[in-house]
């Protein structure tokens, strides 16, 4: 906003003065030490003119300087008041600051006269002011107010409320919108409630995630079916975080799984039909030969391949599926615990490193690199040569490469020996190990 500081015409200046003291001025001057045998009276009288004709031009200057100081302070002032932000205390403002600053954007020294003038152009000054700012005032509080409102209808579609979202567009039809806009906002707010609804039902309840994972058989079209899909896996992906580490805890301490948890877990697709029967049968098995005081040898081909799952998946997003796997398979409680701890250490490994080193012992076993796969001793072998990587990668976690190759060239060293798959395997193996 710019007010206009309009002249009042108090004083007459001459046109286009620039400045400089008029020339008729020096010319009176200069006739009248030419005619001094006149008399002093004359000399006396042009002096007198030149002297008012340079008032004038020292008044026009401080009052040119002045209207500009004026206008500055104004511009300055407003620009301030619109980016304050409190549309309720300008006029107290806009009146402080004619008494405090504007004094700084005026000249040090006026005349009687332009003082005159500047004290006229400042009421002016403040009237204009105070009706600008009491229109701004009203408008910052109507503002404040559709703010107020807006907020509301907001906050009803966040809940998910679409009744009383409705119900406060119609609030505020007529007055912060018009009934077309309102019509408009309500049925974009009884969408977007619905669709805050099912986030927040699958936020509280993550076994509702289940249903909506376990039934989309296409992939979401609309922004809002992608970001009610999104919410789901996200809810789905953190209860099966929390089973997963539930199983594991509760498996490794020596804990028996309840047979209604499988079920409601199978139930929820935590677990599949098949890791069920597969725990179910082998905890009753481990319960029978306790009773009977019967021991269940160990069996090494699957702990490698739990081993091999953890090295793999573990960390990833097939972590939780890696842990419910190992705690479902049926392996006594101390492997499982030492599985959990393999995975701790595997976690601070990259993993492609550890992926690529596990599917490289796997591929050995398989192609009879310690004898036929389904020889015990080959397990027993694969099993000793993944402990030893995990061995190797906790001595020096800073290099864990360079430390999986060493163990994986000890190994063709041993194989280029000859030793692999003679009765004496172990005797020589470990003859082997004492002349490095």
């Amino acid at each position: 906003m710019a007010i206009r500081i309009q002249d009042f015409g108090m004083l007459h200046v001459a046109p286009d003065l620039s400045g400089v003291i008029p020339l008729n001025a020096f010319e009176a001057q200069a006739a009248s030490v030419r005619d001094l045998a006149a008399g002093v009276m004359d000399v006396s009288g042009v002096a007198g003119t030149a002297l008012k004709e340079m008032q004038e031009v020292r008044d026009a200057g401080q009052w040119a300087q002045a209207r500009d100081g004026m206008y500055r302070f104004e511009q300055d002032v407003m620009r301030e008041l619109e980016a304050g932000g409190d549309s309720e205390h300008l006029q107290e403002r806009w009146k402080k600051a004619l008494s405090e600053r504007l004094p700084s954007y005026l000249p040090a020294r006026m005349s009687g006269p332009v003082r005159e003038r500047v004290a006229m152009a400042r009421e002016n000054l403040e009237t204009a002011g105070s009706i600008y700012l009491q229109k701004m005032s009203h408008l910052g509080q109507l503002e404040e107010a559709r703010r107020y409102w807006a907020g509301g209808v907001e906050s009803a579609v966040e809940q998910g409320e679409a009744a009383l979202a409705e119900r406060r567009i119609k609030e505020g039809s007529g007055i912060f919108v018009t009934e077309e806009e309102a019509s408009l906002m309500a049925e974009e707010a009884h969408s977007r409630a619905a669709l805050n609804r099912a986030v927040e039902e699958v936020r509280r309840d993550p076994a509702a995630a289940v249903s909506i994972v376990s039934r989309q058989e296409k992939m979401p079209e609309t922004p809002e079916e992608k970001k009610v899909a999104e919410e789901a896996a996200a809810a789905y992906g953190e209860l099966k975080r929390r089973y997963a580490d539930a199983l594991a805890a509760t498996v490794s301490g020596g804990g028996l799984l309840r047979d209604d948890g499988l079920a409601n877990a199978e139930k929820h697709g935590l677990i599949s039909s098949e890791q069920l029967r597969r725990y179910t049968a082998s905890r009753d098995r481990r319960q029978t030969a306790e009773f009977s005081g019967i021991s269940i040898p160990e069996d090494d081909m699957l702990l490698c391949r739990m081993t091999s799952l953890i090295d793999e998946d573990c960390g990833g997003e097939e972590d939780a599926d890696a842990l419910i796997e190992v705690a479902t398979s049926g392996l006594p409680a101390v492997q499982v615990e030492r599985l959990l701890r393999r995975r701790e250490v595997m976690l601070g490994i990259p993993r492609e490193l550890r992926r690529a080193a596990s599917r490289r012992l796997s591929a050995m076993f398989r192609n009879g690199a310690w004898g036929p796969p389904e020889d015990t001793r080959a397990a027993e072998e694969w099993k000793r040569v993944q402990t030893e990587l995990a061995e190797a990668v906790k001595r020096a976690p800073e290099q864990p490469a360079a430390e999986m190759e060493k163990v994986f060239e000890k190994e063709k060293r041993l194989q280029d020996a000859g030793w692999v798959g003679f009765s004496d395997m172990n005797k020589e193996k470990k003859e082997s190990d004492d002349g490095r």
